[in-house]
């Protein structure tokens, strides 16, 4: 097993010695996203955390509500590939949305299909990105996997995982191990993550190295990789307009053949100059991103196209139909300081406040 991890900004040349980069776990329109995620995240930026509060004692029902990052597929293949072709490498781009295909399956034969599956498991959840499924029989895992994770049969999960592994084109990753599910206790992650690693653990093909979370997060997944010797692989997990904040390095001219080196625990990973960034910095900009409006795609320009509630009759719809396009008043003065912050004179002074307790990068 070799796991190679570069930082852009003391490995200037590290990608010399490639021609190909590979940008892992990034997020469409075609993802459903629980809303509580974003009220825990904008606690963290100066100034909006009490209107948030006020927002969260209206007492909403997050279990209905979720919301869908911006970007369509093309868009996102768009900006990953932008990012690597601009190091002079040839790109290679999976999105995985949340347990759906449908963004590898729009964007044509060149492009993996694949999908970051929901796993609950013994008191936490954990999710997989599966990554490049078998033409022609997608919606046949989709259906299989779907069903594991209503049901929570083992035996299921069992079988799954091990046809995935005997599937060569597929690369199975455990993505962030460490992150907690919204509602899943530390201890409960902690009882469940060595029990599945025991079972299955050989079936994951690689640990990912998340280009979201903090590095001590993520040294914590080095050392578990040592631990199980998994090889480690990049996931940016972009939700925003952010191009993913680490990638692989590789000299395979398919999908397929990358596949073929991680397996054999071959790894090399690049961190962009965007995961040097205060951590909490790049979590404003990325709400920026999704409450922002995006004139570029008709039907869904605001936030509030964006948002989901099902009501009492089982139907889904947008917040502006829900609200009749007029939102709550508490909603306005947020919406209107997180765009006076984030207006282009203010960002510097922003980054440099939030810099002053960033984590230290390596």
């Amino acid at each position: 097993m070799t796991n190679r991890l570069h930082w852009s900004w003391r490995h200037a040349n590290a990608a010399d010695r490639f021609k190909t980069g590979v940008s892992l776990h990034g997020h469409t329109m075609h993802s459903e996203e629980c809303l509580s995620f974003l009220p825990r995240y904008l606690h963290q930026v100066p100034g909006i955390s009490s209107i948030v509060t006020r927002y969260e004692r209206a007492r909403v029902d997050f279990a209905r509500a979720w919301w869908t990052p911006p970007l369509s597929p093309q868009a996102a293949l768009r900006l990953e590939s932008y990012q690597i072709a601009g190091i002079g490498l040839r790109p290679m781009v999976s999105l995985t949305d949340h347990d759906n295909i449908e963004a590898g399956l729009s964007l044509g034969p060149k492009i993996p299909v694949s999908a970051e599956w929901t796993v609950p498991y013994h008191g936490t959840i954990l999710h997989l990105g599966i990554h490049n499924l078998p033409r022609g029989s997608e919606a046949i895992w989709m259906s299989e996997m779907a069903e594991y994770t209503a049901v929570q049969d083992e035996s299921r999960l069992r079988t799954l995982l091990g046809e995935l592994h005997a599937a060569s084109g597929v690369l199975t990753v455990l993505n962030h191990p460490m992150w907690l599910e919204e509602g899943v206790t530390q201890a409960d992650h902690d009882h469940a993550l060595p029990v599945f690693l025991q079972r299955y653990g050989t079936w994951m093909h690689a640990f990912e190295f998340n280009g979201t979370r903090s590095w001590a997060e993520n040294a914590a997944v080095l050392a578990l990789a040592r631990a199980y010797s998994r090889p480690i692989i990049s996931g940016g997990d972009r939700h925003g307009c952010e191009p993913a904040a680490c990638i692989n390095l590789t000299n395979a001219g398919s999908f397929d053949e990358f596949v073929s080196e991680v397996r054999d625990g071959e790894s090399t990973l690049l961190v962009m100059p965007q995961y040097r960034e205060p951590r909490t910095f790049r979590i404003f900009e990325a709400a920026w991103d999704i409450l922002r409006p995006h004139p570029e795609y008709p039907g869904r320009e605001r936030w509030m196209d964006r948002f989901f509630y099902r009501g009492d009759d089982g139907v889904a719809r947008p917040l502006s139909v829900v609200w009749k396009e007029q939102a709550p008043w508490m909603l306005n003065p947020a919406s209107s300081l997180l765009q006076f912050v984030a207006s282009a004179p203010l960002r510097p002074a922003l980054r440099l406040l939030l810099g002053a307790r960033a984590e230290a990068m390596p």
